[in-house]
This record gives structure tokens, sequence and C-alpha cells, in this order.
């Protein structure tokens, strides 16, 4: 991140749009293919503000049609608002929302009542309209992708060679909108309940089974297989799962993660127990699918 969006000083000109000071700026925690800043403004009359401003080259137009979108049909989704290049001090857009207060934790010893609230949250959001979304990319087929990254693992030799010699598998039923990274990490809650999911820049439209397959995955690092069947089975109470496609696209959200997890700047601790749950995924779903090693 460029230092100098640290300095309160340098942003005068968006202070100066919304009649107000910008007081304190600092950097949150997240932010791994974003800039995501907490501005606190203060106004005239001597109230104070506190906001966040997102940088990411290239998807903030579609995060804001997609947050729209959801917070219109009454999602826990932050207003936002796009701020022209002019306004910032590195001349890059941003998304500008209100800080949603509140933590990102699960409760490990009970999960139950926010799997279920997941659940529902994701169950709403495939609900809903999606005509007018087409600045959103489509993600329908995990097929022609996924050779590449069954090749991080000899191990998958088998599921490759079976997934490069399958049929396409577009999605044949009503594509959905997709947040695309659901996971606790992007979820605010506050006295049990879902008040803010946020961190839009992978909404696609497409087969929903791409969600609920990333869900569990990360549900899976956090809780194990008996947390993310559970979360599967509530969302399953809500809308039909079609488990042929859910375990393709269970390999594919495993493969394309132990692709790439070692650049997120993890601890590597931490990445080891990722890889070794998202390897016995990606098995799993093979086996499910009719491949063994």
């Amino acid at each position: 991140m460029d230092p100098t969006l640290l300095d309160p000083a340098r942003w005068a000109a968006l202070a100066q749009a919304r009649k107000a000071t910008v007081l304190h700026v600092e950097r949150l925690e997240g932010g791994v293919s974003a800039d995501v800043l907490a501005l606190t403004l203060g106004s005239a009359q001597g109230a104070k503000e506190k906001v966040v401003l997102r940088q990411k080259a290239g998807t903030l137009g579609r995060e804001a049609v997609a947050m729209a979108r959801a917070r219109a049909a009454g999602l826990p989704v932050p207003a936002v608002e796009e701020v022209p290049q002019e306004l910032t001090p590195n001349g890059a857009p941003a998304l500008l929302m209100p800080f949603i207060p509140g933590h990102r934790k699960i409760d490990t010893a009970e999960p139950g009542p926010q799997l279920q609230r997941m659940a529902g949250f994701l169950a709403e959001l495939h609900g809903l309209d999606i005509d007018g979304l087409d600045a959103l990319p489509w993600l329908l087929d995990p097929l022609p992708e996924l050779p590449e990254f069954l090749a991080i693992d000899e191990r998958f030799a088998a599921l490759r060679h079976w997934v490069a010699s399958a049929p396409p598998a577009p999605y044949g039923g009503t594509p959905v909108l997709l947040h695309g990274d659901f996971w606790p990490g992007n979820l605010r809650w506050e006295g049990g309940k879902l008040v803010g999911v946020l961190d839009w820049e992978d909404c696609h439209r497409g087969d929903p089974m791409v969600d609920v397959a990333l869900t569990r995955l990360e549900l899976r690092y956090l809780l194990g297989p008996g947390g993310a069947k559970r979360f599967t089975e509530a969302y399953g109470d809500r809308e039909p799962l079609d488990l042929h496609r859910l375990a393709l696209w269970d390999c594919y959200v495993a493969s394309a993660a132990l692709t790439y997890m070692g650049g997120w700047g993890l601890p590597e601790a931490e990445v080891t127990h990722m890889r070794r749950e998202a390897t016995a995924f990606v098995h799993e779903a093979a086996v499910r699918l009719g491949v063994r090693r």
C-alpha cells in the first residue's frame, strides 16, 4: 500500500466533497488483493463518522452493482457509493461504505446458529433476480480450468485424467447472483446476528453450487468435515443441492486454493493445515464422482 494513503491531509479533496474533515486513517485487516482503509470523518458540527474506503482495480463497478442488488432485497450488505479518482490521493477510484461494527468469529463450540444464518443468507442471495447485472462475469462450468488446478498435486492425476476426458458441464439451471468469497472473514456478526457481508470482488453470475462449495471448504478449515456438512445440510433445507455439480465445484475451489494459497501471506502453520484439508476435500469429492486414485 502507498503509505501516503495513511496521511489524513492527502484526503482533503474527498473531505471537501463530503463537507467534512478527515481526522484519522488506518489500514484494515485483510485486503490481501485490495487496499482497504477506515477513515474517521468529522463534520463542522463536531460529529464523527467512520467509513471504509476500498480500492481494487478492475472490480469496483461490479462490486457496487452486486452489493446494491443484495441490499435492495433487504440483505445485510452495506450501502456503497463510488468515489471518483479525482477525490483520492493516488488517483485510483474507490468504493466508500459505512464501517460495519461487529466481529467475524464463528463460535467453534456451538456453530449451529451461525451456520444456519450463513446458509439462509446464501439461499436468499441465490433467489434474487439477476436481470441488469450484465457487468458481472459468468461462472458456469468448472471443467475448463480444473485440469490446470489439479496439476498442483500428482496425487490428483487420476481425477485430472477423468476431468480432461469428461464432456463439458455447463450449468443448465437458472443462473444466480454469486458472492464468490463467502467465508467467515468476510462476515460481520453482532449479538448472534449476521450484520454485514463484505468484499464482493469475486461476485459472478452462475451456478449456486460455486458459493456452497467455497463456503464448505472454508468451514472445513475452521470446523472440520462436520462443520462443512452441517452448513451444506442447512443450505439444502432451503434450496436444492445438485450433489454431482457440488462435487465438481468442490474439486475446483479446493484445487484452486491449493494453487494460490502460498501467495496469501498466511503463517506457515496455517497454510500447512489448509493444504491438508483442501487435499482431503479434493479426494473426497473425487470419490463422490466415482474416481479413485
